[in-house]
């Protein structure tokens, strides 16, 4: 096992790629038997880029012997003798690089237990779950049915007052605990039973009640009017505000902490209090009243009580963590389900198991070598993997990583399993020169650790420092064409005052002086090298999420643009939430309130005022429930995505939001979005359930989700903010670190937290509330420290030429990194790290920062600089001063023509694509006037929401059934769906009963009511390949073949005209339908004709026909099934099997009324089939 340490800029990455190039030629090893693993898919994506890319050069080495200065490729040429034998071997690795085995950690560890289902005793298949929240909720579900339901009243307060009131609460106790298993429990100590102490607390404060009721004009006289209480301690005038808060405590028939703890004045009326000499006028007696010193027995009473429940309370955290670390598994297990973690645990299991020597031969046979990046942010399940396969054998195993750039323990990453392997290892090797960074600026990092050297610079003593060997062929950061000192430090001085500068104050000013040396460098201009420094040439690196918005928005105010490289979940932005709001109205487009919600938001561009003009009534508002409804069905039947692109293309949503300064990020974001919300749909096809779905990850974004991070919004030449996570890895020119000065501790703030025991080995360990909680506390403290130590080292080596860090004496800078390195106190091993650090800087002056900085710049030779806040010149040009005029897109000189396209009857006839079905949505009657008012089935309302709604009941209702309750029932539900009063229900079955049973040929026999659901298909899709479609020949062929007899005329033919189109033809039917061995089309029309059933003759409907080209569209749904019953029906015939096509108009159709309201044609067997070949290109 050997251990490659490689700091920050010394070239790990070329060390592994050089590595894995000595592997395969001195081993002879096959790119297949050299595992690479890493902790990310992006870094897999770049270490397979760049191990080809080492290849290709080796290749090239050696068919050309030139090496350009490369000693590694120098030293191969030599030691190899056949050089004509490594070209083919390099040739034939490059060849077979597809199978190279370069995974991500999780990638590993499935693949294992997949390919050694029966050595690791594991099932074939599970479900990978990249969020296991899901199961975690569920699980933390129960566990407070089972202890809350049955508690009792005061301990359930108690836990209400201490912040703990749904299972949500206990999800916060187990962040960063679940998944790992080798998590040592410190011994709490015995809860103390609690049945005593809560009687005792109740009784009495029965019994103060009791006192209170019969005392309390008494209590009020003598805090008002005793001559010997002290006024100043007594205010007559606060009296009445006390008295009202212990009216509220003892209202209740039982204690309530919550009135307890709101009950601030309650020490006012204790005895203990009442006689102290703060109370007391000098040489005074305290009044004396039954009701103090019961007030003291209460107080007494709440003290011992709450002591007991701290305890259980640390006992009671404890047991969920063991009950969700025993039932969490075991869930997952039952339903085949594994998270990311399980998938290192399950390896680690099968290791150990009894099988697991056979594993591991099998995987040293596999992999005969492994090279472990990033090995830093390991730990202990990951490195006792890989030591139980590979410890003690002579397989070559390289661990690469640096301790001092471990950050990521919040992922679970453990420097010290680290440190361990460190240990371990049989050879040890450092990379020491820097080929990233200019020598200054490397000099200047050497001096700030190197600093006060009486204890290590990152904290512990096992992670020293070694002085970095600039070794770089790096610009410099030229102004004016001079040179320029590489580290610059900002300081923020507290103005006068012995107090700290605020945090808030110092964010202001560190974003605003940030802002302005941006504005300067790239005014000026600056250059690097040769080249004027470009706005992506710039980095600013924060800490959270709210330190970039800051800097964003001061570089806004300047017209500087930006591009954040963050690692936040798309589903925690503001596009998310407006998105699930506008979606809620999608789904339930009858609830007025979701809809004005919708509208409300910046998607849709609505204001107050516009909603109120839209809810005066008429058909403004109409016509957006009617838009809305639109959407819905657009959801139900095409899917998500064809929905989202007509609602932002109807809505304008993207040019909107494109007005907006921020408008790139925006876009961004609702399209990412856009895209997880489709692969869900595509997994469950059910509205509801993705909206519950998109709910659950909005309030509680998935941890360890790649796919849901923040992508970046535009390539284009903008000045780069991430947070010092997301920049591990990258470097810039230039690298701003505004707030360095940050160091607020957060594991004080915690109930439970983990740390490390001092000694041997190092085991991670919890604590729920121990004896020694506060020691180990300080240990936790003292890691945290030196973490944000190696985050502080991370930030300051992403910098290539010039690095900014702004410090001083901010509120919290106290326990800083900044803090540790330049003022830690001489080590006092009777004192805490941090304790004694932020002690220490309490102390310091201004003057005693700057002199620090002051020995500083000292011992950095001339590398650091020490230069006031920048301040914004408003005079001097920024960025936008380089712009040109105003940005006019060129016109276009040429035809630009689609040569694939999706089309329907719809893109034909009216130029309008769309993929939805039809449902009347371009109806125009031809109403009759008369002096009476519709009635009936006339009177119902028109338009495209209309049919929809009697389209889907048509879809809905079995035409066969006899029961009309049941038929009613889903008019009712379908009507409400869209809208629509209940009064309307009579009408519309009576309809139904009208169409179901009026004959639809001239001998009576075919009746819709005799078409079983087995033998029909309700909106039938249907898709088929055109070639080159143009008007004119279809013109030709309906003219020639007398295409409607003699009810199309020529002038109706002349109206068919489109451009040209290849592709397909989508469409769907309303209705296909068999009976007696023939096929039939229906389609179903609410258009409006008039207030009579002789509005709906059969003459009328021919002309009706032809003005809306119904015609041309029963000939397109007539060959989609002529086609379709080709392929499925054996011995199809055209003439035997296909019955016609019957659009039934259904505000006309009464049975006894024969023929109205009927349409019904059967084109030609001559037609259908010359328009078949025409469609297919032949002409």
């Amino acid at each position: 096992m050997n251990l490659v340490e490689a700091a920050a800029g010394t070239g790990k990455t070329w060390a592994i790629t050089s590595l894995y190039l000595r592997l395969l030629l001195e081993h002879r090893l096959t790119v297949s038997n050299v595992l690479v693993v890493t902790y990310t898919r992006a870094a897999t994506r770049e270490l397979r880029v760049r191990i080809r890319k080492r290849l290709r050069q080796a290749l090239n080495a050696f068919e050309s012997g030139l090496v350009n200065g490369d000693a590694v490729l120098q030293a191969q040429l030599e030691n190899c003798a056949d050089h004509t034998q490594v070209v083919g071997y390099l040739r034939r690795a490059l060849a077979d690089f597809d199978e190279a085995a370069i995974f991500t950690i999780h990638g590993f560890c499935q693949r294992v237990l997949a390919d050694g289902a029966f050595e690791s005793a594991m099932p074939f298949e599970s479900e990978l779950l990249v969020d296991e929240s899901e199961v975690l909720d569920e699980v933390v579900n129960d566990f407070w049915r089972r202890e809350i339901y049955p508690a009792g009243c005061l301990w359930v307060s108690w836990l209400q007052n201490r912040g703990v009131s749904t299972p949500d609460d206990l999800l916060d106790m187990l962040i960063n605990l679940t998944g790992k298993p080798y998590l040592k429990i410190e011994p709490l100590p015995e809860p103390t039973r609690q049945t005593s102490f809560e009687d005792a607390l109740q009784e009495t404060f029965k019994r103060v009640a009791s006192l209170w009721a019969t005392e309390r004009a008494t209590v009020v006289t003598i805090l008002e009017t005793d001559p010997g209480l002290n006024r100043r301690s007594y205010p007559p005038r606060r009296v009445p505000e006390w008295v009202g808060q212990m009216d509220l405590l003892f209202a209740g028939s039982t204690f309530d902490f919550h009135q307890w703890r709101a009950c601030k004045a309650f020490t006012r009326f204790q005895a203990s209090i009442l006689s102290s000499d703060k109370s007391l006028r000098k040489g005074a007696k305290a009044p004396q009243l039954g009701f103090f010193d019961a007030c003291d027995e209460l107080a007494e009473c709440f003290k011992d009580l709450d002591q007991v429940y701290e305890n259980q309370y640390a006992t009671w955290r404890r047991n969920l963590f063991d009950y969700v670390t025993n039932e969490l598994p075991r869930r997952k297990a039952e339903r085949h389900q594994l998270s990311y973690d399980d998938l290192l645990v399950n390896l680690q299991t099968a290791l150990s198991g009894p099988r697991g020597q056979v594993l591991a031969e099998r995987l040293r046979c596999d992999y005969a070598a492994v090279l472990l990046d990033e090995f830093q942010d390991t730990d202990p399940v990951q490195y006792d993997i890989f030591r139980t396969i590979y410890a003690g054998t002579e397989q070559p195993v390289f661990m690469v990583g640096d301790p001092k750039q471990s950050i990521y323990s919040f992922r679970g990453a453990d420097i010290f399993a680290y440190l361990g392997a460190r240990a371990d290892a049989t050879c040890k090797y450092t990379l020491d020169r820097n080929h990233r960074s200019v020598p200054g600026l490397v000099n200047a990092v050497n001096a700030l650790f190197r600093q006060r050297q009486n204890s290590s610079a990152f904290l512990f003593d096992d992670i020293q420092f070694n002085p970095a060997v600039a070794s770089a062929d790096v610009s410099e950061l030229s102004e004016h064409n001079e040179d320029v000192m590489p580290l610059v430090i900002w300081p923020v001085l507290r103005q006068g005052s012995d107090k700290p500068v605020p945090k808030y104050r110092a964010t202001a000013t560190c974003a605003e002086a940030v802002a302005a040396e941006t504005v300067r460098l790239l005014s000026m201009p600056a250059k690097l090298g040769d080249r004027l420094l470009a706005p992506s040439d710039i980095a600013i690196l924060v800490r959270t999420h709210h330190e970039g918005r800051a800097v964003e928005e001061a570089l806004r105010d300047v017209q500087v643009p930006t591009v954040r490289l963050v690692q936040e979940s798309v589903y925690a932005t503001e596009e998310a939430m407006e998105l699930e709001r506008i979606l809620a109205a999608v789904a339930q487009p009858t609830r007025e309130p979701l809809v004005r919600a919708a509208l409300l938001t910046d998607l849709l561009g609505y204001d107050v005022d516009d909603i109120s003009s839209l809810s005066q009534g008429g058909t403004p508002w109409d016509d957006r429930l009617e838009t809305f409804h639109r959407y819905h069905e657009r959801w139900r039947k095409s899917g998500f995505m064809c929905m989202f692109r007509d609602l932002a293309a109807t809505e304008s949503i993207f040019q909107r939001l494109l007005g907006d300064v921020q408008g790139e990020r925006r876009v961004t974001n609702l399209l990412h979005l856009a895209e997880r919300i489709e692969a869900m749909f595509g997994r469950h096809h059910d509205i509801p359930t993705v909206l519950k779905w998109f709910s659950a990850v909005r309030d509680r974004p998935p941890l360890g989700d790649e796919e849901s991070l923040l992508r970046l919004e535009s390539d284009q030449d903008r000045v780069r903010i991430a947070t010092l996570h997301a920049s591990k890895g990258l470097q810039f020119p230039v690298v701003f670190l505004p707030f360095a000065w940050g160091g607020g501790l957060r594991t004080p703030r915690r109930e439970q937290f983990i740390f490390h025991g001092v000694g041997q080995p190092h085991q991670a360990t919890v604590d729920f509330g121990s004896a020694k909680f506060e020691e180990h506390l300080s240990q936790a403290c003292n890691e945290e420290l030196a973490e944000n130590l190696r985050l502080l080292y991370v930030g300051l080596t992403r910098a290539q030429s010039r690095c900014y860090i702004a410090w001083g004496a901010v509120n919290e800078a106290g326990t800083s990194a900044l803090a540790w390195l330049l003022h830690r106190p001489l080590r006092d091993p009777a004192v805490d790290d941090s304790d004694a650090l932020a002690n220490h800087f309490s102390s310091l002056t201004d003057d005693d920062l700057m002199a620090a900085l002051g020995n500083l710049t000292t011992l950095a030779s001339g590398h650091i600089t020490v230069a006031e806040l920048p301040v914004v010149d408003t005079e001097s040009l920024h960025l936008g001063a380089t712009r040109s005029g105003k940005l006019m897109a060129r016109d276009a000189q040429r035809r630009v023509t689609q040569a694939w396209q999706l089309t329907s009857f719809s893109a034909l006839t009216t130029g309008h694509d769309t993929d939805l079905p039809d449902h009347d949505a371009r109806m125009i009657g031809t109403t009759s006037f008369d002096d009476e008012g519709p009635t009936g089935i006339f009177a119902f309302p028109r338009g495209a929401r209309a049919g929809t709604c009697l389209h889907q009941i048509f879809e809905e209702i079995d035409f066969v059934a006899t029961k009309e309750t049941a038929r009613q029932a889903t008019v009712k539900r379908a009507l409400e769906a869209h809208g629509f009063a209940s009064h309307w229900v009579d009408v519309i079955d009576t309809m139904l009963e009208k169409v179901l049973r009026t004959p639809l040929d001239d001998s009576g026999s075919l009746y819709l009511s005799q078409v079983k659901r087995s033998c029909r298909v309700d909106e039938m899709a249907f898709y088929f390949p055109l070639l080159e479609l143009r008007a004119a020949d279809l013109r030709r062929l309906l003219s020639k073949h007398n295409f409607g007899g003699n009810n199309i005329t020529p002038g109706g033919i002349a109206q068919i005209d489109f451009k040209p189109v290849s592709g397909f033809m989508h469409g769907y039917i309303d209705l296909v339908f068999e009976t007696d061995g023939r096929f039939y089309i229906a389609d179903y029309k609410s258009n409006h004709l008039g207030n009579h059933f002789d509005d709906y003759r059969p003459e009328v409907l021919e002309a009706v026909m032809v003005r809306q080209q119904y015609t041309l569209q029963y000939l397109v749904y007539t060959l989609a099934v002529h086609r379709f019953l080709g392929q499925r029906v054996v011995g199809y015939d055209y003439d035997r099997h296909f019955g016609g096509v019957y659009y039934l108009f259904l505000r006309g159709m009464d049975p006894a009324r024969g023929g109205n309201g009927v349409f019904f044609d059967r084109p030609s067997r001559q037609l259908v089939e010359a328009a078949d070949t025409l469609l297919v290109g032949n002409r």
